[in-house]
């Protein structure tokens, strides 16, 4: 029962760090349209629309920093103390942005605030999504894919909760300060994060970091002994992020912009995706754990390559929301598929002692390339060639990268 109770309490403190994170990190975008102006005025709105997505898009290209760091901090003293810093570190920036004066009152000071606070979210996110997902594998017993991927679960309802404190902030008749609040709460409840982790005992993987501390830096370490692991890392986070960014975050803008869908529908099509891929990726994971990791992501990457064609198809063609609803619900389930094993494969790829580091700096260069510049990709080669299948043809790519990753790469027959 201790055990039981043990495991519980590292799995919940792991999700509701992770989606408290990830919440945080998202509400930037979602609240984007609010922003610009205040922050980045210009004569014309797009340009400054731009300007405020161009700074959401860097801290992206952040996370392989925080990686390095949170990856060091992880493996030289422990994953509670790597995590614990890394979600009080979100929480401050975050709180600050709701404070920040705007471009009016304080001129490009504002702006350039606005920018550095957000690198250091991105600086933050790309040690903790990793970091809570090594947590909960290296301490649960039994069920290490299922519990794993209730990580990635969190992750997205972090970005669904952001995206509904988003909405209700921006309803009409709410005070044009009210997006300040959905920033407060972020930095407020990030405080409660912090202390649930702080509750966590020193657990026996936290020992056993302790015990095979090496002397020299973690990531060095492991680029110098396990580059193949991180190349793999690499290629299956390209493909796990450029698949779920385009199924959760860029059909609503497909749909707005190529289909000539009303915003709102697209949006709504969006939040469905997101409930379907948080339920369905335990589903993956319970599979992933009777069935071997390996195997399930490797059918969920072949059927992504078969149907994302197929899908994108129908959904140009679709005439109907429940038509498109369907396919979303597809898309959306292949993310799932795919998505599910990946905490428990990577972490078994790696070694305890360079673990954490040689597993974030892998998987967050793969998402800064190719997860996360997704949406952008996918407009400029759509842009370029004048189709607007070309998001289709761009997965296809990916999938073909994360096979040969997950063909070529080898688990190892425990965590420790």
């Amino acid at each position: 029962m201790a055990n039981k109770l043990s495991n519980k309490k590292v799995i919940l403190a792991s999700m509701v760090g992770n989606t408290l994170e990830f919440y945080d990190f998202s509400l930037f975008v979602f609240l984007s349209p609010i922003l610009a102006p205040l922050f980045f005025p210009a004569s014309d709105p797009l340009i400054s629309l731009i300007a405020t997505l161009a700074t959401y898009g860097v801290g992206y290209f952040m996370r392989p920093l925080g990686a390095i760091f949170f990856g060091h901090l992880g493996d030289k003293y422990g994953r509670k103390y790597a995590l614990s810093f890394s979600i009080i570190l979100m929480a401050i920036p975050t709180l600050l942005i709701a404070f920040l004066p705007t471009y009016a009152q304080i001129g490009k000071t504002a702006s350039l605030t606005l920018i550095i606070l957000r690198l250091i979210q991105g600086f933050c996110a790309g040690g903790e999504f990793n970091g809570a997902g090594i947590f909960v594998v290296e301490n649960t017993q039994q069920k290490n894919s299922f519990y794993g991927s209730l990580i990635s679960s969190s992750t997205a309802i972090g970005g669904l909760l952001g995206s509904c404190i988003s909405s209700i902030a921006t309803l009409p008749g709410m005070p044009s300060w009210s997006w300040r609040i959905a920033f407060m709460l972020g930095g407020v409840v990030g405080i409660i994060g912090l202390y649930m982790r702080r509750q966590l005992i020193e657990t026996p993987v936290d020992s056993q970091v302790e015990e095979k501390r090496l002397t020299t830096s973690p990531l060095l370490h492991s680029l110098k002994t396990a580059y193949p692991q991180i190349l793999a890392t690499i290629g299956i986070a390209a493909f796990a992020g450029s698949m779920y960014h385009l199924s959760v975050y860029y059909i609503s803008v497909f749909l707005a912009t190529h289909a000539e869908w009303q915003l709102s529908n697209s949006l709504l099509l969006m939040s469905i995706g997101t409930v379907v891929y948080i339920f369905m990726v335990p589903f993956f994971g319970y599979l992933a754990d009777k069935y071997g990791n390996k195997r399930v992501k490797l059918t969920g990457a072949w059927a992504t390559l078969l149907s994302i064609y197929p899908l994108f198809s129908l959904l140009l063609s679709a005439t109907s929301f429940y038509q498109a609803m369907a396919i979303q619900i597809c898309l959306a389930l292949l993310s799932a598929w795919f998505q599910a094993p990946m905490t428990a494969y990577l972490a078994k790829l790696f070694p305890l002692n360079i673990r954490y580091s040689g597993l974030a700096f892998g998987y967050n260069i793969g998402i800064a390339l190719f997860g996360g510049s997704t949406p952008l990709i996918c407009s400029l080669l759509i842009r370029w060639t004048g189709s607007s299948m070309m998001p289709a043809f761009y997965i296809i790519v990916m999938a073909i990268v994360g096979i040969c990753a997950v063909r070529f790469s080898k688990e190892r027959e425990s965590f420790a």
